[in-house]
């Protein structure tokens, strides 16, 4: 089976993740929704066709181009997206049009842009890619169906897959969702001490974050070496997924270096992560999503945040809370969605 190497990476969130090296931060809110902070993308797409786009597809095509661009690649073979809410805005915005005006002057533009695969569509249009498009829409298990159908690409020859996943903030989602008690009640909830006062609820939150990856490495590589996602297992039964993983890989729990979870301060959901985390008795521990807020393709983000750690050995203070070891290089996120959607990403810094 030939090995898959992440060669370009790029995330976009409401920490300072997009543009520069690796993460950098962090960047501490008093409120919540944490929104993710859409840069210019005019080096991207012309302004005009900039100026139509939503901000799911201005989310998606930024990190997007910019991954191609940092893996040296003008066109993907392949583009494939995980999103949980899709195209929501622009479904939201064609429905309130159509009840404001008495579904006599309906908006066309919103309808055609409501459509769950417009970003991968938007990506492929502006590179001229005419492979393998998809986008997988299953909640909180959007991405990692995006990574297993990306990591066959390229098992099965494929070259230069782009695989991602975005999702937005919408009022109509943080209304529905507030209703299911998924957010914390009270808005002036910050991410500093979110961990430190658990409490029934999560931040809400937003992002983007896209991959190249391709069966030859690049000067820098992180290799993906297993990638699972799972419906509705305990919390013990998904860890004996995650050890026939790494044992696919050929590795044991204590050759784990680090371990970074969804950690996001819900006390319910929180439950769990220290008893995933135990068996890795090597290995320093991590959370991102006190910092980005929570949301269906949040893992494609903590995804992001391994490989930066595994690819530069340094991992932001406000992250950790187990030391990771100097020289790090099996990283392993351990993440789950609603204590439902539970998803594993196995990386190893290569060279």
């Amino acid at each position: 089976m030939s090995k898959v190497f992440i060669t370009g990476a790029s995330a976009i969130s409401a920490q300072p993740t997009f543009g520069g090296e690796g993460a950098l931060g962090p960047r501490w809110y008093e409120a919540h929704p944490l929104m993710a902070t859409i840069p210019d993308i005019s080096s991207f797409v012309p302004p005009m066709q900039a100026r139509r786009m939503t901000r799911l597809v201005k989310l998606g095509i930024a990190a997007g181009m910019d991954a191609l661009k940092k893996a040296g690649v003008q066109k993907p073979g392949a583009v494939i997206v995980g999103t949980g809410d899709g195209c929501k805005q622009s479904t939201e915005r064609f429905l309130n049009n159509m009840i404001e005006h008495d579904e006599q002057v309906p908006d066309p533009t919103a309808f055609i842009g409501s459509t769950h695969n417009g970003v991968a569509g938007q990506i492929a249009m502006a590179v001229d890619c005419k492979g393998y498009n998809y986008t997988y829409l299953h909640a909180g298990l959007s991405f990692p169906s995006a990574l297993a159908d990306g990591l066959l690409q390229v098992r099965e020859g494929q070259r230069n897959v782009l695989v991602g996943g975005v999702d937005v903030i919408t009022p109509g989602f943080i209304t529905t969702q507030a209703s299911c008690c998924v957010w914390r009640a009270e808005a002036r909830t910050g991410n500093r001490d979110v961990l430190d006062r658990p409490g029934p609820g999560a931040l809400a939150g937003e992002g983007s974050a896209y991959f190249v990856l391709d069966s030859e490495p690049n000067e820098a590589p992180v290799e993906v070496l297993a990638a699972g996602l799972y419906q509705g297992l305990t919390a013990t039964d998904f860890l004996k997924e995650v050890r026939t993983g790494l044992h696919g890989a050929g590795l044991e729990t204590d050759h784990v270096d680090a371990v970074l979870t969804g950690l996001c301060g819900d006390t319910a959901l929180d439950a769990d992560y220290p008893a995933l985390i135990e068996p890795f008795p090597n290995a320093g521990a991590a959370a991102y999503k006190h910092l980005t807020g929570e949301y269906y393709t949040a893992n494609a983000l903590g995804t992001w945040f391994l490989w930066d750690g595994l690819r530069s050995g340094q991992w932001p203070a406000a992250m950790v809370h187990k030391p990771i070891p100097v020289g790090a290089t099996v990283g392993l996120l351990l993440d789950h969605f609603r204590n439902n959607n539970r998803s594993f990403v196995l990386l190893r810094k290569s060279g």
